[in-house]
């Protein structure tokens, strides 16, 4: 079992059920467990049970987590929970980036590296849009190790990327494809490393920061993979056309400042964007209007 062969269960389902057995103190007979997954209503004096589907896949998708156990009679909580959904994203996404590839789940940030270096190869993001269900997953797979990505699978994929703060829904087309900005994903992690508000990081520094803790990003381990698998040179001083326009998201609402100033040869160049007036940087101020 894995996320993505359990598509009803959702990162709220998810965060619910287990959020529910640490409430009962991190154990439970089966039968109360099976009760928080889907514990029916009264309809006319008939208690009525939603589907069991979607109880079934919240509690694979746990299992494939490793957030709980059990046998026969009892369920266990193996994971110590944080306190907000938020940081249950956290603690998805660190399990998701520590597995080995080859493992069912890691799918997930794979398949998010090659859309990176998809972009790249392609020069912008257009592709993803022009393409329909059933290419895009053809598309997909060759960027991963068989045939781990399907049309159905695809939409499980795409909300777990956004729970993780890896895609915007797009607003005004619900059977769109999310946008794939990893801008809330790079603040996040900015603020778990703990980064001094107003701090000044040299280009070079922050991309490796970045990707050491996002490794499906620009010259990350997993960037680098994918790379590899669909024969891609990206190009050494340049950044992806998703990367880029992730920082240049952030320049905007000035959670982070790109300085463009300063000595050529320490410049890392943005894609192209004739509409952004940021095309290189030398540094980055990180958080610049939190500083005191």
């Amino acid at each position: 079992m894995t996320l993505l062969s359990s598509p009803q269960g959702t990162p709220e389902r998810v965060w619910s059920l287990v959020a529910g057995l640490s409430a009962l103190g991190g154990a439970s007979a089966r039968a109360t467990y099976d009760a928080l997954l889907n514990p029916g209503f009264g309809r006319d004096g008939v208690e009525v049970k939603a589907k069991a589907t979607l109880a079934a896949d919240a509690h694979n998708a746990a299992l494939s987590l490793a957030l709980v156990e059990g046998a026969r009679d009892q369920i266990n909580l193996v994971a110590t929970l944080p306190d907000s959904f938020a940081g249950f994203a956290d603690l998805v996404h660190d399990r998701l980036i520590g597995l080995a590839s080859g493992d069912g789940d890691a799918v997930i940030l794979e398949g998010y590296a090659w859309v990176v270096v998809e972009s790249d190869r392609q020069n912008g993001m257009q592709w993803i849009y022009q393409a329909g269900r059933e290419e895009f997953a053809e598309l997909a797979n060759s960027g991963l190790t068989g045939k781990e990505m399907n049309s159905t699978k695809a939409v499980a994929w795409r909300r777990w990327l956004a729970f993780l703060g890896l895609g915007v829904p797009m607003p005004t087309e619900r059977s769109a494809p999310d946008f794939p900005s990893p801008a809330m994903r790079i603040l996040r992690e900015l603020e778990r490393a703990e980064i001094v508000a107003g701090s000044t990081l040299p280009a070079a520094e922050f991309i490796a920061l970045v990707a050491r803790r996002m490794p499906y990003l620009d010259r990350g381990r997993l960037f680098t993979q994918a790379c590899q698998r669909i024969g891609h040179a990206a190009p050494a001083n340049r950044l992806s056309p998703l990367l880029s326009a992730a920082l240049r998201d952030l320049h905007d609402d000035q959670s982070l400042r790109l300085v463009p100033s300063g000595d050529a040869a320490d410049r890392v160049r943005l894609s192209e964007d004739a509409s952004h007036a940021i095309d290189a940087f030398t540094t980055v101020v990180v958080f610049p209007g939190s500083a005191s």
